[in-house]
C-alpha cells in the first residue's frame, strides 16, 4: 500500500474509491457497501471498511465540519439516513465482536488509538450535526458512547 495514515483519505483504497465516486456521483455503490457491512455476521473486509470510513470523512467534509485534506470536487445531496447509516457502519468496524480486518490491521500498529479516536471524532461531529438538522430526534442510542477524553474532541475540528 502506498499511502497509510490515520485519516481516511490517507490510504490508496479510499482515494481510489473517492476518485471513482467523484466521476460517477452514484450513491448506489455506497449504499450497497454500507448495507453489506451492516448485515455481515462474521467478517468485515478491509476494502468495505476503507470505503465506509472514506464516506464518513467525505460526509464531514461536505457538511463543512472539517477541512478537506485532499481535493474534493463533487457536489452531493446528503440525506439524514445516509449519515446515520454511515455512522452505524463505522461503529461496527470499530467495535464488531467478530473479525474486522481493518481494525485488526490498525490494532497491530502503534497508531491504533489515534486512528480510532479520529474515527470517533468524525462520528461525534456528524451525530452533533444530525441533532441540528433534525431537532428532537436522537441518533441511534444503541451506539457505544464517545470517549470524552478523545484528543480529537478537544482540538480544532479543522486539524490537519
Amino acid at each position: 500500500m502506498g499511502a497509510w495514515g490515520i485519516k481516511n483519505f490517507e490510504n490508496d483504497t479510499a482515494i481510489d474509491w473517492l476518485n471513482d465516486f467523484q466521476q460517477e456521483r452514484d450513491f448506489t455503490r455506497i449504499e450497497v457497501v454500507l448495507d453489506g457491512l451492516l448485515n455481515e455476521p462474521d467478517f468485515i473486509d478491509d476494502e468495505e471498511s476503507f470505503i465506509t470510513l472514506g464516506c464518513l470523512e467525505l460526509l464531514a467534509i461536505k457538511q463543512g465540519l472539517i477541512n478537506p485534506t485532499i481535493d474534493i470536487n463533487t457536489s452531493l445531496h446528503i440525506s439524514y439516513n445516509l449519515i446515520q447509516k454511515t455512522i452505524k457502519a463505522t461503529h461496527k468496524i470499530l467495535f464488531f465482536e467478530n473479525h474486522s480486518e481493518l481494525r485488526s490491521l490498525w490494532e497491530e500498529s502503534e497508531e491504533y488509538a489515534e486512528w480510532q479516536d479520529y474515527q470517533l471524532f468524525l462520528v461525534k461531529i456528524l451525530n452533533d450535526y444530525l441533532k441540528t438538522i433534525a431537532p428532537g430526534t436522537k441518533p441511534d442510542d444503541n451506539l457505544p458512547p464517545v470517549d470524552k477524553n478523545n484528543p480529537w474532541l478537544s482540538t480544532d475540528w479543522n486539524k490537519n
